[in-house]
């Protein structure tokens, strides 16, 4: 994991206000949420074809509606 630290001007100390401090925590809450919901979805996925209620083919269209598809780690990684 990183840590990104912005830089303060000389001098000058940043204090994060309460509105500012909400802000970014209702984003990583909705960051949070998003990626259960994929994680879900990606186990959902997974169960359908290992309990053979799906094809390989019919997950791959499953994900591909999902919009997921491209998490899947086929091929070579590419860098980024």
């Amino acid at each position: 994991m990183n840590v990104v630290l912005r830089p303060s001007p000389q001098g000058k100390s940043h204090v994060d206000t309460s509105g500012e401090r909400d802000l970014v925590l209702s984003a990583l809450r909705v960051a949070v949420t998003r990626s259960r919901l994929i994680t879900n979805s990606l186990e959902a996925v997974g169960i359908a074809l290992r309990q053979k209620q799906i094809d390989c083919a019919g997950a791959l269209a499953w994900l591909n509606d999902e919009g997921l598809i491209d998490l899947l780690p086929f091929g070579p990684e590419i860098a980024r």
